[in-house]
């Protein structure tokens, strides 16, 4: 590993400006789309992309047993879940307040790396952020909502239930070394588009026409927000380590929120501004017990 240069830097802001688009672009797809189906298609196009190119530029995976397991773990709860969960909360939530909840993932990858790891134990300091970060959720989701679990509630925990996909997400990528980021990307996105169309086909048949706006969002997803961003993510933690990469998470829910403002014309409200600020409080708190080091 080496120190961030300025050219790292900028790739980081753009890949948390492509995975913040991802919202808006969602919110359209779900429109027109059945939830399977808009996943499948958008892994569909980001694998045909990382494919062609790791092929074209000689990338080819030889790989053993254990390093499959991950990219397969990866594909289940870094894609085709956190998609699902995503997609599903979306039709009936704003997009920008599905980005704020996603805020919540450096706070689960905080306790999962407590959890699984050695060397990234919790402190009293850590705890606090993480109830910092929670009593910013409970003031954004409504402690009288909880109590009857309405429509947007459960729509609210699903995109909670995806940020925790992929902080699990997060635990298994420290797990890959020496890999090239193109047999990464493309070995992870292939997985997870032969899970998408096997649960698409099983659970809703093939997918209807998509209009022209729809096919936009899918195409942007797929060779953006999926194949390129993954791309980026990879060398990323294979050049300047994860910890550097994981600062994506301070900046991709307010990128989310002006992105969905911008596309959809979202404006949101002032409790969910101020649960923003509670739950990336908290991911400072938190981030400060390790002297500066990242979960």
């Amino acid at each position: 590993m080496r120190h961030p240069r300025p050219s790292d830097v900028l790739l980081l802001c753009l890949l948390a400006a492509m995975w913040g688009a991802s919202f808006p672009a969602v919110k359209i797809a779900v429109a027109h789309l059945p939830t399977a189906a808009m996943v499948a298609l958008r892994l569909l196009v980001g694998t045909t992309m990382m494919v062609a190119l790791a092929f074209a530029l000689g990338r080819r995976p030889s790989l053993d047993s254990r390093t499959w397991a991950v990219y397969a773990g990866m594909a289940l709860v870094g894609n085709l879940v956190p998609f699902l969960l995503i997609a599903h909360g979306q039709r009936q939530i704003d997009a920008g307040l599905g980005a704020i909840l996603m805020a919540t993932m450096p706070l689960a990858t905080i306790v999962l790396a407590h959890l699984f790891t050695r060397d990234e134990k919790l402190s009293l300091r850590g705890v606090a952020g993480v109830l910092v970060g929670l009593s910013g959720v409970l003031a954004l989701v409504g402690v009288d909502a909880l109590r009857g679990l309405g429509a947007d509630v459960l729509a609210q925990l699903s995109m909670a239930a995806a940020a925790m996909c992929y902080a699990l997400h997060t635990i298994l990528a420290r797990r890959l070394q020496g890999s090239s980021p193109f047999t990464n990307a493309a070995c992870v996105l292939a997985l997870a588009a032969a899970m998408a169309v096997a649960l698409m086909l099983a659970a809703e048949g093939p997918p209807p026409p998509v209009p022209f706006d729809a096919a936009l969002a899918i195409l942007f997803l797929g060779i953006f927000s999926n194949g390129i961003a993954y791309l980026i993510y990879f060398r990323l933690t294979g050049t300047v380590g994860a910890g550097f990469t994981a600062m994506t998470n301070y900046l991709v829910p307010v990128m989310g929120v002006l992105w969905s403002g911008l596309i959809l014309g979202e404006r949101p409200s002032v409790r969910a501004v101020a649960a923003l600020a509670l739950i990336l409080a908290g991911v400072a708190v938190a981030h400060l017990r390790l002297g500066g080091r990242k979960a």
